[in-house]
């Protein structure tokens, strides 16, 4: 047994003779990165290993980084968390809710921040994603406009790549964040796929975050019903960031 409860696996890992590198051997796990656990009795658990705590940080970051390239954040949406972000004059509503839903203590797991550009709607949208990830958790990113071309290309994939999988994923995301919907192409494909997305997660109580311009009247009647009746819809009144008096100057 070890400072950790732990229990090393018997004869563990690979002995390293005296002299460079062996210092570095973990003394838990003695290289094999693999341990026992224990039961609640204190009893070691024989029939499970573990990571080692000497790996687990390692396989944590891994973890982390596949998620963010399946999240797919634009690059400058990297820095874009609650931490980031200034909660200006007529943006408090819009902050709270996003944090609320972001770490889902919120009554409900849609949100709708609305408002004209430069309000900070995206910055909101994209740090949910990245509490969901920190905890964890997949989300996907999606700039509505270019969503479907994206789809389209499936066509022509193959495996992760091909049409059916990139839906399915779009589908069944644990939190899937709708940036900028009103600006895509109104094709009769095109609406009657949003229709889909938007009913399977309605239906599978799956969490949906949507940034619009566009007032709520001006969206799909099939849309703008769900996202009003499910979920809480906030509208952002506060000026454009970057044409604050405050704001001129910098």
């Amino acid at each position: 047994m070890n400072s950790t409860g732990e229990v090393c696996l018997p004869g563990g890992g690979s002995h390293q003779s005296e002299g460079a590198g062996a210092e570095s051997e973990c003394p838990i796990c003695r290289g094999a990165q693999i341990v026992h656990p224990r039961l609640e009795g204190g009893r070691p658990d024989y029939s499970r290993v573990v990571p080692c705590v000497c790996i687990r940080a390692k396989l944590e970051a891994v973890k982390k980084k596949r998620l963010l390239s399946m999240c797919e954040l634009p690059k400058k949406a990297l820095k874009w968390t609650f931490e980031t972000f200034e909660i200006l004059p007529g943006l408090e509503e819009a902050y709270e809710a996003a944090l609320e839903l972001a770490e889902e203590r919120a009554d409900s797991n849609w949100l709708t921040l609305m408002g004209g550009t430069d309000r900070g709607k995206t910055h909101l949208l994209t740090a949910i994603c990245h509490r969901w990830l920190d905890k964890g958790k997949p989300a996907r990113y999606a700039y509505v406009p270019v969503l479907f071309d994206e789809l389209r290309r499936g066509f022509r994939g193959e495996g992760d790549l091909s049409y059916d999988a990139r839906w399915d994923f779009f589908l069944s995301v644990p939190l899937l964040a709708l940036d900028d919907l009103g600006t895509e192409n109104k094709t009769n494909w095109v609406q009657e796929r949003l229709d889909t997305l938007v009913d399977y997660r309605l239906t599978r109580g799956l969490a949906l975050v949507v940034t619009t311009n566009l007032p709520m009247e001006d969206l799909p009647f099939r849309i703008r019903s769900r996202l009003s009746r499910e979920g809480r819809v906030v509208y952002i009144a506060a000026p454009e960031y970057h044409t604050r008096p405050d704001r001129r100057a910098s």
